[in-house]
């Protein structure tokens, strides 16, 4: 019996612990954050800084996965869901394109991001 509660005390730490991480996180300030990674990583990217430029985009790969789950969680946004991978594999092929010395196409991929996301969410999702 006493297993049974060090159990159902084990798991009730760690759901809490699940619950207090989703109640942390504050949606407004990851899109800021996008926004401004974005445009540190189309600097990045026209300053040829290929370590940095790698950085800011799993960065922002990490944070698109946030907004997927973000959006999946929501309901009814299966476009937004959408959306938020296709920016993460922008970001996955700017890290591609740096890697291989090619800043053109990575420039040409953060542009993108950029626009399709003002495009997309913004115009549907703002203000939440």
């Amino acid at each position: 019996m006493r297993k049974i509660i060090n159990l159902y005390g084990i798991l009730f730490v760690l759901v809490t612990g699940l619950v207090y991480a989703e109640a942390e996180f504050d949606f407004e300030t990851l899109m800021e954050s996008i926004d401004n990674n974005s445009h540190n990583l189309q600097a990045n990217i026209a300053n040829k800084d290929a370590a940095a430029t790698i950085d800011q985009a799993k960065k922002m790969q990490s944070d698109f996965k946030l907004v997927e789950g973000f959006f999946e969680k929501r309901g009814h946004s299966a476009d937004a869901v959408a959306d938020a991978k296709i920016y993460e594999d922008r970001a996955a092929e700017i890290i591609k394109f740096v890697e291989a010395n090619n800043f053109e196409s990575a420039s040409i991929k953060a542009i993108e991001i950029s626009n399709s996301c003002d495009d997309a969410c913004h115009d549907t999702y703002k203000p939440l």
